[in-house]
């Protein structure tokens, strides 16, 4: 069926439209007007144009050639006064009645009465009502096309006339030259040598490389004729491809980055939760401190922060924070907790929840994430043994993983920068600036739970204002939640979320060791295990009773506590616990136990140089000693053989003895600390009761060798 300003096209001929300006009362003619050329209306039977619709010939376009989408504000005061004369021309003809103008008789007649009346020539009249008639039949139609005077789109050719505005101080400067197709060709060049680099230099920088290289005569000669700086500026402006001369300036990895239209929504790309997960990791802007040594005033550096989102929800469905990384080891422990139970998670770091609050604990099927954690032989283990999809984005192109980048901007404008000592500021650097470092009172434990409470925040309360809503969440009133989507998505769209034992997962995820069977226990990593399987086998006893031997275990880098030896038991795994004397490690994660490990290192090295220092005080002091006796030794002199000295040892070391006990007996009588002192014997001046004492012992052990 026809109607009144339809537009039909023949053969796609995009300069053949007609536009249906008038249908009879009887629906059995019609009037088209092509809309380009300037003939008048002509009249056709409408049966004859609906079959030659229906057979192809002709087709209704819907897109209006003359179509004006234009404001008060972009019509001027002169177009409104030229569309105003039209206008009333136009309803004047209207008035006299439009089949008067379909008639070629009746028409002329009409047209030269009002040109008449109105004082204006017969041929503006005709111009008037055709334009009316072929765009579009409006008040607007009959705008007149300032907007396309100057040939606006045209290059204006070069001749001998200068073009543009004249130069001010013309009789100083000249008038300086045109820009022709040669000087044109010399700006290219200069363009893409010069200014389209890497290099970033400027315009001006480029402008007068050019001048150097292509116009040094004309510079010493006739600087006059010289191309200006606002010339060369303009013809490369004018002429620029904005998109390569960004690449060309700062690579195509930032210009995807930061220049690349975003025409999409990552939420448009699934329709329920876990569809797909975004992860990704960042270096936190904030410094923490340890908490084994120094009191708190040992830095550690910055933590790596990793988080996964889910892409329909944008709820947070798994973290992770670590001292290394990033890299798959890492990585894989946020998609661990995943799928871990958030309540028994929470409460490691007591902090107690529902499971309504984090009721995340399932499978993706497919995962974004940086080429350079798990595009690696050791991410195959996703999709051969977990069946997750993989799709990694290119380095350097955060701009793909859109909902995690911002959400790491606003857990640092929100949470870290404005409340978190330790937080790092623009200003570091600058003179009189304090070093943000030294701000740090965190510990990792700690950071941990910001984290947890940050992550409770956002996915139970934050208003997600960007969130794109299908037509089922506007009708079903869903609030722009990520909690209330994540819900609504479990029971209208929850088709493919996939459960998974935590078991599972971790012999599929966690990182591998190697552990020693000692005699005292599974060493890993200086720590001592035991298990269930090892008691019974007496592994320990083997361990003394031959030698040690290794194993293969899995374990949680998270938490210590316990490890994995791999490849046993018909799950897979054994499970082994702390031994009583290890208690200390008892929750510790592996960047907690490495601190407090080298922290004792460290505590020991200053034991060790108290023990240094106190071993060579003690050498001094023997030595002192030493010397002393070898001085009294050698002024006694020696007066006796070398056979008769060692032939009564027995008899010296009684007599040694029997002064011992007389000095005792003097101590207990409370002889003064003087006397005791004096009362050493000299060997160089022994008393006559002495020697007569000395002598009845040497007589009785005579008598006791002849017995």
């Amino acid at each position: 069926m026809l109607f009144i300003n339809m537009l039909i096209q023949y053969e796609n001929d995009p300069k053949s439209i007609d536009r249906v300006i008038f249908i009879d009362d009887n629906y059995q003619t019609c009037f088209l007007i092509n809309v380009f050329d300037n003939s008048f209306p002509i009249a056709k039977e409408i049966k004859e144009v609906e079959d030659t619709i229906n057979d192809g010939t002709v087709k209704i376009i819907r897109n209006d050639p003359w179509a004006l989408l234009l404001s008060e504000n972009n019509i001027s005061e002169n177009a409104k006064l030229v569309q105003e004369k039209a206008w009333a021309v136009v309803t004047r003809l209207l008035e006299i009645g439009v089949d008067n103008l379909l008639n070629t008789t009746s028409r002329n007649k009409v047209i030269n009465k009002i040109a008449n009346e109105m004082g204006i020539n017969h041929k503006t009249v005709v111009k008037y009502l055709k334009r009316y008639w072929k765009r579009g039949m409006y008040p607007d139609s009959l705008l007149p096309d300032f907007r396309n005077k100057g040939c606006k789109g045209q290059e204006k050719q070069s001749g001998e006339r200068k073009r543009g505005r004249p130069r001010k101080g013309k009789q100083i400067v000249g008038d300086g030259i045109n820009i022709d197709e040669e000087v044109k060709r010399i700006f290219r060049l200069a363009a893409i040598k010069y200014y389209e680099t890497k290099k970033n230099v400027s315009v001006r920088y480029a402008y007068e490389q050019m001048i150097k290289e292509h116009f040094r005569k004309v510079l010493e000669k006739s600087p006059e004729k010289l191309p200006t700086y606002n010339q060369f500026l303009y013809w490369i402006r004018k002429e620029q491809n904005l998109s390569k001369e960004i690449i060309r300036r700062t690579g195509k990895r930032n210009y995807d980055l930061t220049y690349r239209p975003v025409l999409g929504s990552s939420t448009s790309e699934v329709r329920s939760p876990l569809d797909k997960v975004q992860i990704d990791a960042t270096v936190a802007d904030v410094y923490l401190v340890s908490e084994f040594g120094g009191g708190r005033n040992w830095v550690i550096g910055r933590p790596i922060l990793y988080l996964s989102k889910c892409v329909f929800s944008q709820m947070i469905v798994g973290f992770h924070v670590a001292l290394e990384g990033p890299n798959f080891e890492q990585a894989r422990l946020a998609l661990m907790n995943m799928v871990e139970d958030k309540t028994e998670y929470c409460s490691q770091f007591n902090i107690q929840i529902d499971e309504s609050q984090w009721p995340t604990a399932h499978l993706p099927n497919c995962i974004v994430a940086d080429r350079a954690e798990l595009l690696s032989n050791a991410s195959n283990v996703l999709t051969e043994k977990l069946n997750i999809k993989m799709e990694n984005s290119g380095s350097w192109r955060g701009d793909l993983k859109s909902l995690i980048e911002r959400q790491f901007g606003l857990l640092t404008n929100e949470v870290i920068k404005p409340i978190l000592p330790g937080a790092v500021d623009k200003d570091f650097g600058k003179r009189g600036v304090r070093d943000h470092r030294l701000s740090g009172k965190l510990t990792l434990s700690e950071f941990k739970k910001i984290i947890i409470n940050y992550i409770l925040y956002f996915n139970n309360y934050y208003v997600l204002e960007n969130y794109m809503m299908d037509e089922e969440m506007i009708r079903a009133g869903i609030e722009p939640i990520p909690i209330k989507i994540w819900q609504w998505g479990i029971e209208n769209r929850a088709g493919r979320l996939r459960k998974i034992s935590k078991e599972k997962m971790m012999l599929h995820m966690l990182p591998e060791g190697t552990a020693t069977v000692t005699e005292s226990g599974i060493k890993f990593r200086n720590i001592f295990y035991g298990s269930d399987l090892a008691l019974k086998e007496q592994w320990f006893v083997q361990a003394r009773y031959k030698k040690s031997w290794k194993v293969s275990v899995k374990y949680d880098s998270r938490n210590l506590s316990r490890i994995y030896l791999k490849g046993v038991h018909d799950n897979g795994f054994e499970e082994c616990y702390l031994l009583e004397h290890q208690s200390r490690y008892k929750n510790k994660s592996l960047e907690d136990i490495n601190y407090l490990q080298e922290y004792e290192k460290m505590q020991k090295s200053g034991y060790k140089q108290n023990e240094l220092k106190a071993k060579i005080d003690l050498k001094e002091a023997i030595e002192d000693i030493v010397k002393n006796a070898e001085k009294q030794a050698k002024a006694s002199g020696v007066k006796e053989s070398y056979n008769k000295r060692i032939k009564n040892i027995k008899v010296h070391r009684k007599f040694e003895q029997e002064k011992i006990k007389q000095q005792e007996q003097a101590e207990s009588q409370n002889v003064k600390t003087e006397s005791m002192r004096t009362n050493i014997i000299p060997m160089s001046g022994v008393s006559n009761d002495d020697l007569l004492l000395l002598k009845n012992m040497q007589k009785k052990g005579i008598a006791k060798r002849e017995e």
